[in-house]
């Protein structure tokens, strides 16, 4: 088994998309992404004494929170995204929040969430049109993962400590939710236990560390959440075998920006069929084509929803293409 790539410390699983908050003048309505932190305890000077702690440890407690505290800091409504915070109980922790423009749910986490929190969840889900839930600590998880799961809302797990228990892994694998760990410990037990490779990623977070890349990362997930809930994309099957099958695709930028109607295309590669040579006139839609299927095969293997009615992707380790002398895809024009 491969070690895993470390990323930059503070990061989230990257998964590009194209931004979202766009203006088109003045009094343009801006469209921002709806990220709801689920976060499992509050910060370990402010938990009350009597109160059990759960699964989680003082440090982790204290880097969660403090991951949250950055992320709004940095991030609003300008950067294109809203943040909910959704945390086990009020104080100076909720207050920081609510001062930074989030709005607060107290929510009851004990580490088997009741059906009363997993309704009050599902409720702010789908009154606020949440668009990502992010958790962090098992309990969060656990509860987010249960929401999500219902709601079919993408979930960003974030795990602070060495190991996964088990309950939190089972509520994983129901959802198929990313996972984010912060060290190879953790991130080689949950392959152990079965977890998806492309399912999580190892993240050292250094909660005194620059938090840029955090910051653009989760934009991204939220991006892409939104543009395959908004453009009726389709969630690809990943698999081993030597296919590449495409029913009704779309090229996700072409189809945007061209005044004509888009029409979808299928592609099929398999063992019985290896290669395809594609001809046609000029403006005839072929470079169009090539590009889409790189475009849709780049999407699935980086976890995202694809421009399609249905796709089964197999292997893919590079993508070859070509550029004419002038390219204006978008623009409708030929590539010579």
């Amino acid at each position: 088994m491969n070690r895993p790539a470390a990323r930059r410390p503070g990061t989230i699983p990257a998964l590009p998309a194209a931004p979202l908050a766009a203006s088109a003048g003045a009094g343009a309505t801006s469209l921002a992404v709806h990220v709801v932190e689920v976060v499992g305890a509050v910060p370990p000077d402010e938990a009350n004494e009597d109160a059990p702690s759960g699964l989680a440890s003082a440090a982790d407690r204290l880097g969660a929170t403090e991951l949250v505290e950055r992320l709004l800091e940095r991030l609003g409504p300008d950067d294109g995204l809203r943040f909910t915070v959704v945390c086990p109980a009020d104080g100076a922790f909720a207050e920081r929040m609510r001062s930074r423009g989030a709005e607060v749910v107290i929510v009851a986490m004990p580490d088997d969430p009741p059906w009363h929190a997993i309704q009050v969840l599902v409720g702010l889900i789908r009154n606020r049109q949440a668009d990502v839930l992010h958790a962090h600590l098992p309990n969060a998880h656990r509860l987010a993962g249960l929401a999500g799961g219902i709601t079919r809302t993408p979930v960003l797990s974030s795990v602070q400590g060495s190991q996964l228990d088990m309950p939190d892994l089972e509520v994983h694998r129901l959802i198929a939710s990313q996972l984010s760990v912060v060290s190879e410990a953790s991130y080689f037990h949950a392959l152990g236990l079965g977890i998806a490779q492309e399912r999580i990623s190892l993240e050292p977070f250094d909660a005194q560390a620059d938090e840029d890349a955090m910051a653009a990362s989760l934009d991204a997930l939220g991006s892409l959440a939104e543009r395959a809930d908004t453009l009726q994309w389709v969630e690809p099957v990943l698999t081993d075998a030597p296919e590449f099958r495409v029913e009704a695709g779309r090229h996700p930028v072409v189809e945007q920006y061209s005044g004509a109607a888009f029409v979808p295309n299928d592609l099929r590669f398999d063992e019985s069929r290896r290669m395809l040579i594609v001809t046609g006139p000029n403006m005839g839609g072929k470079s169009t084509y090539m590009r889409q299927a790189a475009l849709i095969a780049v999407l699935a293997h980086i976890g995202s929803f694809v421009p399609a009615r249905a796709a089964v992707i197999g292997p893919i380790d590079r993508v070859f293409t070509r550029i004419g002398a002038a390219d204006d895809l978008a623009g409708g024009r030929s590539t010579f």
